[in-house]
């Protein structure tokens, strides 16, 4: 899986929690980094109030799926503000249909770790996308995946 292009439009980012449809817990992701028409990259740090964190264990491998689907959200709700910002307000519903692909290559985040989630959009179609997504740790592959999403138009 590769990175989306790191040169953004835009060098300053709204807050996630503005671009995604989700609040505090569930919101896993806390900033973004670059952002472009192709993709964009965000960043979280996993820390000891990290949803999902647990002292033994950190945080499972397997929520990489979901930051990778938030990084998505984001994606959307930044490309919806940026072409329409007056009814960018409120981020859309979208959905996880699937994922196939995916390859996960350690058990989980530890403490401290600073991921880069890197989403690539390869295919959309009106209400259906398909993007590769990436989490990286330390420059590492840990969690890549090819995902399809519905976000419908209501």
């Amino acid at each position: 899986m590769s990175r989306p292009p790191v040169a953004s439009s835009n060098p300053v980012f709204p807050p996630v929690a503005t671009l995604v449809p989700h609040a505090a817990p569930m919101l896993l992701i806390d900033r973004i980094l670059s952002a472009n028409d192709d993709g964009m990259t965000a960043e979280v740090t996993i820390g000891p109030d990290s949803l999902f964190y647990h002292d033994e264990t950190g945080v499972p491998g397997y929520v990489g799926i979901e930051y990778i689907a938030q990084t998505v959200s984001a994606y959307s709700g930044w490309r919806a503000r940026k072409t329409s910002p007056e009814n960018g307000e409120k981020p859309k519903i979208g959905y996880l249909l699937g994922t196939r692909k995916m390859t996960i290559t350690s058990d989980g985040f530890q403490l401290g770790d600073r991921l880069e989630i890197a989403i690539l959009n390869i295919f959309e179609d009106g209400e259906m996308a398909v993007f590769d997504g990436t989490v990286y740790c330390n420059q590492q592959v840990i969690v890549s995946a090819r995902v399809n999403v519905y976000q419908p138009n209501t």
